[in-house]
């Protein structure tokens, strides 16, 4: 994808997570806190890792960066996915919503590499707040239940939730087409 096409798609998933945000205040907290130990998304989720993962790195992979072991990374890959449901149950939906930030984030990085457009910088800040929040929530899950607990206590900090990650999706918008 080119660096107008990612900008526009990260700019349009930014403004619809806001305006779902908006919509849902009143009771935002608890669906995101039923999400973080849902097994239909964790398995929705992972299931996406695993064929993005699959599809579009191991797939892709050359002699020099262990191209000849493309079977062997698939077979650990599609291990590692069952023995999460096996072994790692709890915050596994927080997790994969994580792995599938990581990507995206790789995807968009990738597309704004050595581009000249200066909108390029704007976007590249938000994918690296995206990649620092998914270190985080991936790395300490019940961080995540911890967060949308404290956000829960009013909804004047969700409703400001919500304003902030439209207004980045709305700038990011304006920014993909002013240069």
């Amino acid at each position: 994808m080119s660096l107008f096409q990612i900008s526009i798609t990260t700019s349009l998933l930014l403004t619809t997570l806001g305006i779902s945000v908006w919509l849902s205040r009143h009771n935002f907290s608890n669906k995101m806190l039923s999400f973080a130990r849902s097994n239909k998304w964790s398995v929705v989720l992972l299931t996406i890792s695993l064929a993005w993962f699959i599809f579009r790195y191991v797939k892709n992979l050359s002699e020099a960066d262990f191209g000849n072991h493309k079977i062997i990374i698939g077979a650990v890959a599609v291990f590692i996915y069952f023995g999460s449901f096996a072994l790692v149950k709890d915050f596994l939906a927080v997790r994969s919503l994580c792995i599938l930030c990581l990507f995206y984030s790789r995807e968009v990085l990738d597309a704004a590499w050595l581009q000249d457009s200066t909108s390029r910088l704007f976007l590249v800040s938000i994918i690296y707040i995206v990649v620092t929040v998914s270190l985080y929530f991936g790395a300490w899950p019940y961080r995540f239940r911890d967060f949308f607990t404290w956000l829960g206590v009013q909804n004047k900090r969700t409703e400001i939730l919500s304003l902030v990650i439209f207004s980045l999706g709305f700038t990011t918008l304006l920014l993909s087409f002013a240069l």
